[in-house]
């Protein structure tokens, strides 16, 4: 499999390095965003993103040019040739929802005009940009889709065809997905609590996030993964979790890796009820009690499609800096013996497994190898 050469992100903690900052002090980057309900606008917990970006189909753009940028530092320009770019999000085209709530709603927003622009033309446009192959494709399958952009990346570098894949996390404010969130009742009013019986539901974020996969020699490997749909309702999978555990096993086996080889997980751990009694129910099943785990969200927020690409270059940060990172709002365990890990924890090099599992049953596990240096 390919090799994640670099990474680049922009969260609510600011970028890269300010993130892992935070991390290490255990801050957060949670504020308040008014999402739109029934009964009227909502002042609800919202992780935004640290520089404020309020006109979502112009302002990211620069952002995103930005982390291109960065991650193409040091590629030639021959290179550059062989290089494309993959966009993993949730959201696909504002001026559609604009369009169905000047049609469906009472309230009116905004005049809707069609301007025939998507995230996808966000692809072409850095490719066309900083010159590149041309090849783009955008991925949306929920909150897998960016580390799907990342596996479908690394497929296409591993059979030859291109040398380099870019892959952007995009998850920017929606007010269509904040307000379903809110409807389902998803949404916590406090903070994210990890396989906690007390948990209240998932808190939303904002993210742009980059990462470089390439064949260069570098000491991340992606070992291998698996990615499937599989659910038993729109918003769940069953809350036995067997339909997590038989992606657990299948990215086990596609990347030749045993049980006992994994020294962490990087948990989904979205702070839903649902989500999280299937996920601890399927750690259970796959690993032993001495398992280590540990969750991100708590500090970022919930980015949905953005999440992949976010909390595998937090996670490598991290690791990067000797430790993994301690999961924040956790005190009592919804299954007994299954406890992620509450103080940060000496780590610099391993094999670890990163869980993202999401609407529709589109669950991904990706296996990662930080070789001893």
């Amino acid at each position: 499999m390919a090799n994640i050469l670099k990474t680049s992100i922009l969260s609510s903690l600011g970028d890269l390095n300010s993130s892992l900052e935070a991390i290490k002090k255990s801050q957060t980057g949670i504020s308040t965003r008014a999402i739109r309900a029934i009964e009227g606008d909502v002042e609800m917990p919202y992780y935004t993103l640290a520089k404020s970006v309020e006109d979502t189909q112009e302002g990211i753009y620069p952002e995103l040019k930005k982390v291109v940028a960065e991650l193409l530092s040091g590629v030639s320009q021959e290179d550059k040739k062989q290089t494309i770019i993959i966009i993993g999000t949730s959201i696909i085209d504002w001026h559609v929802i604009d369009a169905i709530e000047s049609s469906n709603y009472k309230y009116k927003r905004k005049v809707y005009a069609s301007q025939k622009r998507s995230i996808d033309s966000y692809a072409k446009d850095l490719s066309d940009e900083f010159e590149l192959n041309g090849f783009t494709l955008t991925i949306n399958t929920a909150c897998t889709s960016s580390v799907n952009a990342i596996l479908e990346a690394s497929n296409l570098i591993d059979a030859g065809i291109y040398k380099y894949g870019i892959v952007l996390g995009l998850e920017i404010y929606s007010q269509m997905m904040s307000s379903g969130f809110y409807a389902m009742q998803l949404l916590s009013q406090t903070t994210i609590k990890p396989f906690d019986i007390k948990r209240g539901g998932t808190i939303l974020g904002e993210a742009v996030a980059g990462v470089l996969l390439g064949d260069d020699k570098s000491q991340w490997q992606i070992k291998g993964g698996s990615s499937n749909c599989n659910g038993v309702s729109i918003t769940a999978v069953s809350r036995d979790g067997d339909e997590f555990v038989e992606m657990m096993h299948n990215a086990l086996k596609t990347s030749k890796t045993s049980v006992e080889e994994i020294t962490a997980i990087k948990a989904h751990a979205t702070g839903t009820d649902s989500n999280d009694i299937s996920e601890i129910n399927a750690i259970s099943k796959v690993f032993d009690k001495s398992v280590v785990f540990t969750a991100l969200k708590p500090y970022v927020g919930h980015t949905v499609g953005a999440c992949g690409a976010l909390e595998i270059a937090l996670f490598m940060a991290c690791i990067d800096d000797g430790f993994l990172p301690k999961t924040l709002n956790h005190a009592d365990p919804i299954l007994k013996d299954y406890q992620p890990i509450l103080e940060n924890k000496e780590c610099t090099h391993g094999t670890f497994m990163l869980n993202f599992f999401g609407f529709g049953g589109n669950n991904t596990s990706l296996i990662l190898k930080k070789e001893f240096s």
